[in-house]
């Protein structure tokens, strides 16, 4: 299988699986994916994935690479006299992208839905844009079977699809951040069989849409001398600010703020040009609305970086990403694990 293939593969199912907070199936599946790699793989109570690949050296320092696997979605608030269901967000989903937009209820079994549409020519084109909760999700049954089947608390996620565009480019729901997952999964992949100084703790995060508190306890737990966090952030369209985005296929978007660690940056930085890696530059501000924030003050501190994977329509079902900056991120990843951790 060549390494497109391979990359696709790993994305596809890792999109496919559903991880709105509270459904394990993405975890699961990132667990899977993780151990042939890793000496040993755990699932903890929270959702998170940790795995360990050990050098077997005494005292050796912890290098910890992190990437949530939970996705955006919603939960079940009701179902009203008509059969429709209500719910709610988990996390920021778009609401522009959720007319006729297709999901999956994740109930007694999985029941396919589609939220209601007004059309245009009722609407009369100007309607302002409904609140999530006010909007009605279509199962196909009436109120009283809706009501014993669609229970309260149920999960909801957008319809599991992977698109394969021109060129390197993916399109799916949960790019954020199975595309993270993913270039941990490659760089995983380099380092197979190549002897490290360093123990290397992987976590596919849960809960990061509702707040980063997977990422908070792993890192507690994981205790790591350092940490590089990878997300996803904002590639260029038509209609996007220019100075907030990236470019899709132009390499990782490095972040610089003041709660990641200015030395360890740097060192990616300098590694990515001896690899010949290319690289984008995001500067913040305040914090950087990842997990890296809760991984950077977990116990005492720690150092991290944030190296981000340029993506297209973030929260809503049609994500985009190009495979090149996946693989480069991991390749960046990797060659931090054998080169820059000597300099710890």
């Amino acid at each position: 299988m060549d390494t497109i293939t391979q990359e696709q593969k790993t994305l596809e199912d890792l999109c496919r699986a559903a991880g709105a907070g509270g459904l394990p199936e993405a975890a699961k599946t990132a667990a899977k994916l993780l151990e042939p790699y890793m000496d040993e793989v755990t699932l903890s109570p929270i959702g998170n994935v940790v795995g360990w690949r050990r050098c077997g050296k005494n005292n050796a320092p912890v290098v910890l690479l992190e990437a949530h696997i939970d996705e955006i979605g919603f939960i079940v608030t009701g179902v009203d006299d008509a059969g429709f269901v209500r719910v709610s967000p988990c996390g920021g989903v778009d609401a522009r992208a959720l007319a006729a937009a297709e999901v999956v209820l994740w109930a007694d079994k999985p029941y396919p839905g589609v939220f209601c549409s007004t059309p245009p020519h009722l609407s009369g084109g100007d309607a302002p844009l409904a609140d999530i909760p006010d909007m009605g999700i279509d199962v196909g049954l009436d109120a009283r079977k809706a009501k014993k089947h669609i229970l309260l608390g149920t999960r909801v996620t957008f319809r599991p699809h992977f698109e394969p565009l021109l060129g390197d480019r993916v399109c799916a729901k949960a790019l954020d951040d199975r595309a993270g997952v993913a270039a941990i999964l490659h760089a995983l992949r380099l380092l197979d069989g190549v002897a490290l100084s360093c123990d290397v703790a992987v976590v596919s995060a849960a809960q990061e849409e509702l707040g980063c508190r997977g990422s908070a306890v792993a890192a507690f737990a994981v205790n790591p001398t350092c940490a590089i966090a990878t997300d996803v952030s904002f590639a260029l369209t038509p209609d996007a600010p220019a100075a907030k985005c990236g470019e899709l296929g132009k390499g990782p978007m490095l972040g610089w703020s003041p709660t990641l660690d200015v030395a360890l940056t740097r060192q990616l930085e300098t590694l990515a040009e001896q690899a010949g890696i290319p690289l984008q530059h995001e500067v913040m501000g305040g914090d950087t609305g990842t997990d890296a924030d809760s991984i950077s003050d977990a116990r005492t501190g720690v150092p991290t970086a944030l190296l981000s994977i340029p993506l297209r329509y973030m929260h809503t079902p049609a994500e985009v990403v190009d495979l090149k900056d996946v693989r480069a991120v991991g390749a960046l990843m990797a060659a931090f694990v054998q080169k820059g951790v000597t300099a710890l």
